[in-house]
């Protein structure tokens, strides 16, 4: 049995007020179990407020309470604790949405480790430990494989301690032996080395077997690696959508134009060596249209592609990428350095074309399917890609969790997410948050979130709230896994260090594609 807390002053919907009967200690966000002396049923609650109060004009009431007519007089002070319930459980141990509410005079207990079986928030991807109180249990929590086409997000400010989340979560994923992977896109280029955390996914005790860096530059890090390259000569005019999300209609027929025009796979390079020397109508004159403006546009987004990665050559490592997830490999793409308009043709380029292999090979080979390993794409800065419902990662978090494929939005913003699209990332690790819209919106649009805004400004660095639907029914608090201690606590024994290994060109069949 846990310790008790107090008893129930007033319970009314799924809110209860509670009365502290003892002197044990309470913090925001706590679990709770509430229990009848007489009855079998057992309502477990998250705390979500507390206060202090006299007792003018509640004297009969404590003292019913308390037990005591001396301890209680008109002039004495008592805390009092507000608590939502979330969840049942019956005589014959089976747990549900609560069908009531408990009565005035319950008995509120910690929790034991029963409950903890019982509220199953335990699984394969361990990302933290329980926090009861002001204390961090042992008790790890974590999410399974199969959550990870649900959708999810990482939220929280600056400082707050995302970038070890992400690291924690997707070391987790490569300890999976290869029934899940990852295809992390890093913006600010901490994820291989952790930078100021001190240890990166480099450092994973797997990283040999089960990490593929891809970068600009060869790594620091002893890790198997390739050159991030996407071949001009692999672009096609339908090709292009990918890669230029807010190109048009009427851009992608004159493409055409200029692709049939020309005749080979380097019309790309031979337009905009026609538009260097004779501008715009020396490119008018070659490929005639009438629409002048569509022509302008598009030559500037295909000027605008960043020299150093689209190359005038028959390759495109995205291939290799897919060829790297398809053998249960994570996949780091280093886009740091980058213009955010580089950055974002890259991640939208790469994130498309491996989506829309999980997909055609649903629809042409579903064994083969079936063999795929579970995959998270870590996006850094969502709110930048997912504000509208119509991008390429929206169109993952609403429509591709059939397939197998889970988003993963980072971001410091979370109001900056689309309220369709944000419904649909059904596990949440929110951190520390203190914008007030921020709060607001997580509070509006989560689940177990109604009562839990001065949780959420309270959170310190590392703390977090858990949602995770339809398997965990509250908002769990944890405290995540300090990246460094968590390597150590999982490190092999007598394990051989490989040298750099360069990725060979993708076996992948392009006709999937």
């Amino acid at each position: 049995m846990g310790r008790e807390i107090g008893k129930v002053k007033q319970s009314k919907g799924d809110r209860v007020i509670l009365v502290a009967t003892s002197n044990e200690s309470v913090s925001y966000g706590q679990l709770i179990k509430i229990r009848g002396e007489n009855s079998s049923k057992i309502y477990y609650s998250r705390i979500t407020d507390a206060g202090s109060k006299s007792t003018l004009e509640e004297v009969p009431e404590l003292q019913d309470l308390k037990g005591s007519m001396r301890t209680v007089g008109p002039y004495s002070q008592y805390r009092y604790i507000e608590a939502v319930v979330f969840l049942e459980r019956d005589v014959d141990g089976v747990v549900r949405a609560p069908t009531l509410n408990p009565d005035y005079g319950w008995i509120v207990e910690t929790l034991d480790e029963t409950d903890y079986e019982t509220l199953k928030i335990s699984g394969q991807l361990e990302i933290g430990y329980l926090r009861s109180g002001g204390v961090v249990t042992k008790k790890t929590v974590g999410l399974d494989v199969k959550n990870i086409p649900r959708m999810m997000a990482i939220v929280g400010q600056i400082g707050s301690g995302k970038t070890n989340a992400e690291l924690v979560l997707n070391a987790s994923i490569m300890f999976t032996g290869g029934e899940a992977v990852g295809l992390i896109f890093d913006f600010a280029g901490e994820l291989l080395t952790g930078k100021e955390i001190g240890k990166g996914l480099a450092d994973h005790p797997y990283a040999q077997e089960n990490l593929v860096y891809f970068g600009t530059e060869k790594p620091e890090k002893k890790v198997p690696y390739g050159v991030m390259q996407i071949g001009l000569r692999k672009l096609t005019p339908k090709s292009l959508s990918f890669l230029l999300p807010d190109l048009t209609s009427p851009q992608q027929h004159y493409a055409e134009k200029l692709y049939n025009r020309i005749g080979s796979p380097d019309w790309i390079t031979k337009t905009l060596e026609i538009y260097e020397s004779e501008d715009v109508d020396g490119v008018i004159r070659h490929t005639p249209t009438r629409q002048k403006g569509v022509v302008e546009a598009l030559l500037r987004k295909l000027s605008s592609l960043n020299e150093k990665i689209f190359v005038d050559v028959d390759y495109d490592f995205t291939y290799s990428v897919i060829d790297a997830l398809t053998k249960n490999k994570t996949v780091l793409v280093d886009i740091s350095g980058l213009r955010e308009e580089t950055q974002r043709q890259v991640v939208c380029w790469v994130a498309g074309r491996v989506v829309e292999y999980y997909r055609e090979l649903w629809r042409k080979d579903f064994n083969s399917w079936r063999r795929l390993p579970y995959l998270l794409i870590t996006l850094e800065e969502a709110h930048k890609f997912l504000a509208e419902k119509d991008t390429i990662f929206s169109d993952i978090a609403l429509t591709y969790r059939k397939y197998k494929v889970g988003l993963n939005a980072v971001t410091p913003r979370p109001s900056g997410i689309n309220k369709d699209v944000f419904a649909e990332l059904w596990t949440k690790i929110i951190l520390k948050t203190t914008l007030k819209d921020d709060r607001n919106y997580l509070s509006e649009n989560t689940p177990y979130l109604e009562y839990s805004d001065t949780e959420l400004k309270m959170l310190d660095v590392g703390e977090a709230l858990l949602v995770s639907q339809p398997k965990i029914h509250f908002a769990v608090p944890i405290k995540i896994f300090d990246y460094k201690e968590y390597l150590d606590e999982h490190k092999p024994e007598n394990k051989n260090r490989k040298t750099h290994l360069q990725i060979k060109q993708s076996t992948i069949e392009e006709n999937v594609i």
